[in-house]
This record gives structure tokens, sequence and C-alpha cells, in this order.
């Protein structure tokens, strides 16, 4: 499926949501948020996007670029495990958890998005390096399926990422600083794309894509808060001042540390890619080994 595509990825988000398995009917009620007044909860109406080109799994790819549904507004359904919803006023944060490299600034007033997102810009730009588990789920309105998986992400800035999937077990992105490697034996064991990735170290990191320069490229509206990986979070929406390739972006900010731990993003064509993080480690030591892909015997290596 990946053998006519002209563009690998764009963005690492794009790395990042590539592989999904476990497909079931979108009829899941999703987790409910407490939710923020009114006046911090105005809608803003979305720019048109451009199409970008997005590695996805073979039911997602299906589905025709045109939108048949109005897009949804409600999160996509995500393990119970890892994602739990919290009354506003019950915002107790748990005990341990892993340090920051410096303290975070005290945190913002609940109706300023703007002063949200310039602290989680700060804290991200203290992280050097990532390692946690993940969990994404991938819902398309025009199929009518909710797909998901999960593994572990370890994160090199500014060019080395390794997605390791448990579900769909053996799938893998890795990009070892050179090239980009997709490899998805659920989908077809006998073929690994690969992508130079000389000159766009930015498309490693996919948080990056939204904590940027925040406040002059989206306009931000907090619309609640939840708890993600059991920590007490505000919910962002964000929608692009200038073209894209998606119509907004939802960041869960931790109250304490401003991490995100939680990113949804919907494309064009109103499917909802959500990723979640739990189990975080700030600043481990990764060696070069982690990141080095050898592709299997036999595999028909495709170059983008």
């Amino acid at each position: 499926m990946y053998r006519n595509s002209s563009t690998l990825l764009v963005y690492a988000a794009a790395l990042a949501l590539a592989a999904c398995g476990a497909t079931e009917a979108d009829s899941a009620p999703s987790a409910t948020e407490s939710r923020a007044p009114a006046a911090a909860r105005t809608a803003v109406p979305a720019p048109a996007a451009s199409a970008e080109a997005v590695a996805a799994p073979a039911s997602a790819a299906a589905a025709p670029a045109s939108r048949a549904r109005s897009a949804r507004e409600a999160p996509a359904p995500t393990p119970a495990a890892v994602s739990r919803s919290e009354p506003a006023s019950h915002d107790a944060a748990p005990a341990a958890d892993p340090p920051v490299p410096a303290a975070a600034a005290p945190a913002a007033a609940p109706s300023d998005a703007d002063a949200i997102l310039r602290r989680a810009s700060a804290a991200y730009d203290r992280v050097r390096s990532l390692e946690a588990s993940f969990s994404q789920t991938l819902t398309v309105p025009l199929l009518d399926q909710t797909q998901h998986g999960h593994g572990k992400l370890y994160i090199r800035r500014p060019d080395h990422l390794l997605m390791k999937f448990s579900q769909p077990a053996g799938d893998v992105i890795d990009v070892d600083g050179k090239y980009a490697w997709i490899y998805y034996p659920s989908s077809d064991p006998k073929q690994v794309i690969r992508t130079d990735v000389a000159n766009g170290a930015a498309q490693v990191d996919f948080q990056k894509q939204f904590l940027t320069n925040p406040t002059a490229r989206f306009d931000a509206t907090v619309t609640g808060t939840a708890t993600v990986d059991g920590r007490s979070a505000w919910a962002l929406t964000l929608v692009p001042k200038g073209e894209s390739s998606y119509k907004r972006i939802r960041v869960w900010v931790d109250k304490r540390d401003a991490l995100v731990r939680r990113f949804e993003i919907t494309q064009e064509n109103d499917s909802v890619r959500r990723i979640e993080l739990s189990g975080l480690k700030i600043n481990p030591t990764l060696p070069d080994s982690l990141f080095r892909f050898t592709p299997p015997p036999g595999a028909e290596i495709f170059q983008q």
C-alpha cells in the first residue's frame, strides 16, 4: 500500500500515528471531561487545510480524501487503562512522577490558553530525550471504525525516534538520524519503507510541531480539564491561524510540570488521531544502538 506514495511523511505526527490495529466499530462513548466556562470555549472556525500525505493503515488509506461526514468534536475512544476523566473539582495530584529538568512556573489561570501554551513550550524546550509507553487511537468516520495501537516510544532530540509496537506486534517506526524506517510486518512482512531525514530534523520531533511558537501559530481556547496518566491537566483546542494539513489539534497540558501527555489531531477528512503517553521518563540516556534498524532478511526496501 506504500509503493505509490509520493511522500512518506511530512511531520513526525505522521510517523507517530501511522500504524494501528484491532479495528472495531466506532460506537463506544468517549471519556467525559469537565468543562471550562462558556466564555473560555468560544469556537474558532477552522481555516481551509491543505492536503498532506500521511502513512496510515490500509483501512484508513482506503477512505477517500473528501469528507463524508461533519467533524466529530468528541475525542476518539481510548483504552480505559490509560485514559480517564475527572471533574474539575477533583484535582488531587498523584505522588511520585518523573522530575522535569527545571522547576515549572506556577499554573496559569484556567481561561488563559496562551499562558498555558507558553508554559508547555518552555517545559518541552528542557526535554532532550524522552521514554514512555504510548497508546494511539485512529477513528475513521467514513468507515465507522476505530483502530488501536500501543507500545514503547523513545525520542532523542533532534533527530532520533523509535516507536516499537506491541500491538500490532512487531510493527516499528525508527528514525536513526539519517533515515526514517517504517516496517509493518502486520501488513506486509516483506516491505520496508525508507526515507532520508537530512535537513528535516524538525519532522522527527512531533511535539515540536505544535509547541514551537504556539501562540503565533494557533488560536487557542481552554475547553476543560481531565486526568491523563493519573495527573490533572488542562485541555486546550488549537486551531491553525494559517494554512495547515489538519483542522485542529487538542492538547492536554499537565498542571504541574506543563508537559503534554496526550494530543489529538483532526485531519482534513475528519479522521481523528490521538496519542497518549504514560510513564514518562525525562532526559534518560538513549544510546545510538537503540535506534539502529536492520531490515529483515528477504525484505524489499522502497526508498522515498
